[in-house]
């Protein structure tokens, strides 16, 4: 097992660890909650002290490390114009 940090725009940013299956790719981690939709949201990843910006495509190519962090950023924010 791995640990992963998630941090959302929901509950006020505070990140989340997780435990999950070494070799899980960064598509299935994010399809583990129900209520995110990947294509709403700007995908960052921080590995080994490198930040790479990715795009839902991108999930099934990436493998998640132990002591990933990942960090999604609504593109929309409510109420703007």
């Amino acid at each position: 097992m791995i640990e992963v940090t998630l941090v959302t725009n929901d509950g006020a940013g505070t990140p989340k660890k997780y435990e999950i299956r070494e070799g899980t790719t960064l598509a299935t981690f994010l399809k583990m909650f129900s209520d995110v939709d990947t294509e709403e949201f700007t995908i960052r990843v921080r590995s080994n002290g490198e930040s790479v910006t990715m795009n839902s495509e991108d999930g099934d190519n990436y493998t998640l490390q132990d002591g990933d962090r990942v960090s999604l950023a609504s593109q929309k924010v409510e109420g703007a114009k």
